[in-house]
């Protein structure tokens, strides 16, 4: 038979350069998905009679449209899946990975990360799920599956390319290798179609991340189920007891620590609220990506319920021609320490920020305090319209979607606030 073997496309984990291998895994992002799409063209003309893809998303994300266009159903095989990292899992620290996976090709077998699979484990079930796809009885077949796993198989089961070319070629995402065989027979190399993709196993360790700021739209992406608010990345969950709750902090604890590296956490019976953020930046950085992806690997693996509607960040504004005269004021009621030269911070961060709108002119038919009121991106649109069903009325949606400026029956104002709208325009 024909079989043709595909990397998936492109994911947030692989530009953050993290080791992802574990279920569900991270969605395709926007580059990702035109890879998928891409597939149909560059398949044009090659027979195929079946679909299989890996237990994780990014791979059934990207056999889709290719599987749409063929009328074609996708059948998910867990033996195709990443070569499992462990301990390093979601870490951006490769050497331990790669390390073992190395020490296979020179023998010895029994070498993996604390936690994740050696070469017996590996090879065991990526062969069965090979083999039941061939014994599907398809002519041409073709299955999406992963970087570290393609190579060490293609190395080890396949005839007509050697180890250092298949080390030394590059697998971007959505390469397709074809091969010709059979288990029985063996499996024989016909073609590597390259991409120009950086591939998401490097030859050597990846260094520790730089501590650069991310913008608004890359801190956004590249920590799936997370959410951006006021700078700082936010995951509330619930978890079924206090007890499983804490489980869940001491092992967010153990990663943050290994990283050198710490969330804000907030652990309320059943529910726990984290937030990160690199403070000697003040933004979002890869750091804090890395942590956040490691800490929702953690959620998967202890049966967590992300919740993205208990994700709101309170902030009271208050308009004023002179902040100078009054912020004083408001810091020693309030407790409270400076932000730069128009906030004041609760220094245990418990509550709101107030900072200080500075008029042009005055205002004396608009109130002097209003709430500026953060929440996750994609729940803006529900909150305001449950806003107005409740009997308020929309002042400006101008600078939406960075924030919606609403009032109730008596002109009290709240303005709906998202991360969305406020990165700068990029340079062509």
């Amino acid at each position: 038979m024909r079989l043709y073997l595909v990397r998936h496309g492109r994911t947030p984990s692989n530009v953050a350069r993290l080791l992802d291998t574990a279920v569900p895994g991270a969605d395709l992002d926007a580059a990702g998905r035109e890879q998928a799409a891409g597939l149909v063209e560059r398949l044009a003309g090659h027979d195929l009679e079946a679909v299989f893809a890996s237990d994780l998303v990014r791979t059934q994300q990207t056999v889709a449209p290719l599987a749409a266009d063929r009328g074609l159903e996708v059948t998910i095989l867990g033996g195709l899946r990443e070569i499992q990292a462990g301990e390093d899992e979601m870490s951006p620290l490769w050497e331990r990975y790669v390390g073992a996976l190395r020490s296979w090709g020179e023998g010895d077998l029994a070498a993996c990360v604390p936690g994740g699979e050696d070469a017996d484990a590996f090879y065991g079930r990526y062969d069965a799920a090979i083999a039941e796809i061939a014994a599907a009885g398809h002519g041409t077949a073709l299955l999406v599956s992963h970087g570290a796993a393609l190579r060490m198989w293609i190395a080890a089961r396949v005839q007509g390319i050697d180890l250092a070319e298949v080390v030394g070629r590059r697998l971007g995402n959505t390469t397709i290798v074809t091969l010709d065989g059979s288990p029985e027979e063996g499996w024989t190399f016909v073609d590597w179609d390259e991409i120009d993709e950086p591939e998401e196993w490097p030859a050597a360790p990846t260094p520790t991340p730089e501590l650069v700021e991310l913008t608004r739209t890359e801190a956004s992406a590249e920590a799936p189920g997370w959410r951006l608010l006021l700078g700082s990345l936010h995951q509330t969950t619930d978890w079924p007891t206090f007890a499983d709750a804490l489980t869940f902090v001491t092992a967010v604890a153990e990663i943050a620590e290994d990283l050198g590296h710490h969330p804000d956490v907030d652990l309320r019976y059943s529910r726990v609220h984290l937030a990160v953020r690199t403070h000697d930046v003040g933004a979002v950085t890869p750091l804090d990506i890395a942590l956040a992806n490691r800490i929702s690997v953690l959620v998967h693996q202890h049966g967590g319920r992300p919740v993205v509607d208990a994700l709101t960040q309170v902030e009271i504004a208050i308009d004023t021609l002179d902040a100078d005269a009054i912020l004083p004021f408001w810091e020693a009621v309030l407790g409270y320490e400076r932000d730069g030269d128009d906030a004041l911070v609760d220094p245990e961060r418990r509550g709101p920020q107030v900072w200080f709108q500075r008029l042009d002119e005055p205002r004396p038919v608009r109130n002097r305090i209003h709430l500026d009121v953060t929440v996750a991106h994609d729940v803006a649109e529900q909150r305001i319209a449950a806003a107005l069903a409740s009997g308020g009325r929309v002042v400006s949606d101008a600078q939406a979607p960075a924030f919606t400026i609403l009032a109730d029956a008596d002109g009290n104002e709240a303005c709906i606030c998202t991360w969305q709208g406020r990165d700068p325009d990029p340079v062509d």
